[in-house]
């Protein structure tokens, strides 16, 4: 019997430290998207995501501390990432831009990656504005990023008591979210 080629390894984590995060409860619906296409998906919970602020001095002789290696491995290991990025203030979370600038270091672990990212808020934008910052952060340490998203407005709403959202198209729009980066990363769209 001939074997099956492994699917992508993708990774899925949000940049939320909050134990009822809006965020980590999207990632399942981007995940199942992600399986259904045929990837291996590892989600990672909060605690992977917190690392000692970036500082270069932590950088001894090209090594880096614990969690940090252990982050950087992470990347490194996979093709693709699914992102729910929080906003803060209209930007990304200081847990996620510190995640990502550890992981730039030399040599970056985040070239050649393909990223989807989406996010909800409890205000009117839907993460617009993270997702415009985080975008440019990814793009400038070398990841190709889906260039659709899924934004979810008032998410302290869309939720139900059971944390499932109660919008079907935002359960099939993340699904299908989770689709498309198997699908870019497959495509190899990295490396154009």
């Amino acid at each position: 019997m001939e074997r099956m080629p492994e699917g992508p390894r993708i990774l899925a984590f949000a940049g939320s430290l909050r134990k009822g995060s809006f965020n980590r409860m999207l990632l399942r619906y981007a995940t199942l998207g992600a399986r259904e296409a045929g990837a291996e998906v590892e989600e990672l919970g909060p605690e992977h995501l917190m690392l000692p602020l970036y500082d270069g001095d932590l950088e001894a002789n090209g090594s880096f501390p614990e969690p940090v290696a252990a982050w950087r491995a992470k990347i490194r290991q996979c093709e693709g990432l699914l992102i729910a990025s929080p906003e803060y203030n209209h930007g990304i979370s200081g847990v996620l831009k510190n995640a990502i600038d550890w992981a730039s270091r030399p040599p970056s672990v985040f070239r050649g990656k393909v990223a989807a990212s989406f996010g909800a808020t409890p205000g009117s934008q839907g993460t617009a504005r993270s997702q415009m910052s985080l975008r440019i952060c990814l793009s400038a340490v070398g990841v190709w990023v889906v260039p659709r998203t899924v934004l979810i407005a008032r998410a302290n709403e869309a939720f139900d008591a059971n944390g499932e959202l109660r919008d079907p198209r935002q359960v099939q729009a993340l699904t299908s979210l989770g689709r498309a980066l198997v699908q870019a990363v497959r495509a190899g769209l990295a490396d154009v």
